[in-house]
């Protein structure tokens, strides 16, 4: 709790700085957050509902995976799901769709239709969540504003593995869930946000364009091929907490992890992996 508190108060004053420059007046280049989400509980439904129609009246949604120009002096956001819970698809997908807000979803192949077993390093998510079935997805993938990136195939961290196991992670996850869905996969998010330089050369070698991860990152001017930061968000965050998260104000999490590795890499000798964040 300790934690979320700092965050959100550094977060209030980096959006109180977002609105006075907006008083100010003048070109500004548009932005963009994508936002990732997990499970949605029964009894937090209405509260994912809400969220939405906040995120509704703060910005634009756009695909996460597709090139996108943003205008200037507009704010957009995109939606992800890491996993793809059966409790996502019963409690949250209808209420995206009736909004019509696009989402891409990212299901561990090699869990479709079973429950998770991957530790989720003290997030709200629970371990032993059912997995969406491969039925279940060829459904979903009839739906227009629903799009598909890979989760691996074992949810594992990849930055453990040999090149070998990640080579096959992803090349085996793409195959498995183009076959399923009938289109073209080419966004991987990283499973814990876990990865570095190999990672990404083996992901492009798979044929991905879209890299996404577990820190938060605000996009200017265009969204396109690369690696994108996402902002973790609850149905159990707080209005002010989403509002902040949604609007951009949590960017500065992504230069405080870069200081923090740069100073572990200092003090070990070593170059530290990626922050282990909600898979």
């Amino acid at each position: 709790m300790t934690g979320r508190l700092i965050k959100l108060m550094v977060s209030v004053v980096v959006g109180a700085y977002d609105f006075l420059m907006r008083l100010t007046g003048g070109r500004r280049p548009g932005s963009c957050v994508v936002i990732n989400y997990h499970s949605i509980a029964n009894d937090l439904k209405s509260r994912f509902g809400r969220q939405l129609d906040l995120l509704l009246g703060l910005a634009t949604p756009i695909p996460a995976g597709k090139d996108f120009v943003l205008e200037d002096g507009r704010h957009y956001a995109a939606v992800t799901v890491d996993d793809v819970f059966c409790s996502f698809v019963l409690n949250g997908l209808p209420e995206l769709c009736r909004r019509n807000i696009p989402v891409m979803l990212f299901p561990p192949t090699g869990y479709l239709g079973r429950k998770s077993s991957w530790n989720d390093y003290g997030g709200e998510n629970k371990v032993g969540e059912e997995v969406v079935s491969a039925g279940e997805l060829k459904r979903i993938a009839q739906l227009a504003n629903v799009d598909f990136g890979s989760h691996g195939v074992a949810h594992a961290d990849l930055a453990l593995l040999s090149e070998i196991e990640v080579a096959w992670e992803l090349r085996d996850s793409k195959k498995s869930l183009e076959a399923i869905v009938g289109r073209e996969i080419t966004a991987i998010s990283f499973p814990y946000g876990s990865y570095g330089a190999r990672e990404l050369r083996l992901a492009s070698e798979a044929g991905y364009k879209f890299y996404f991860d577990s820190i938060p990152q605000q996009l200017v001017s265009t969204l396109g091929p690369g690696l994108i930061g996402r902002v973790d968000v609850q149905p159990t965050d707080w209005d002010i907490e989403f509002r902040l998260k949604a609007g951009g104000a949590y960017r500065w999490v992504r230069r405080a992890s870069a200081w923090k590795r740069r100073i572990s890499f200092w003090f070990n000798g070593s170059t530290p992996k990626q922050d282990l964040r909600h898979g």
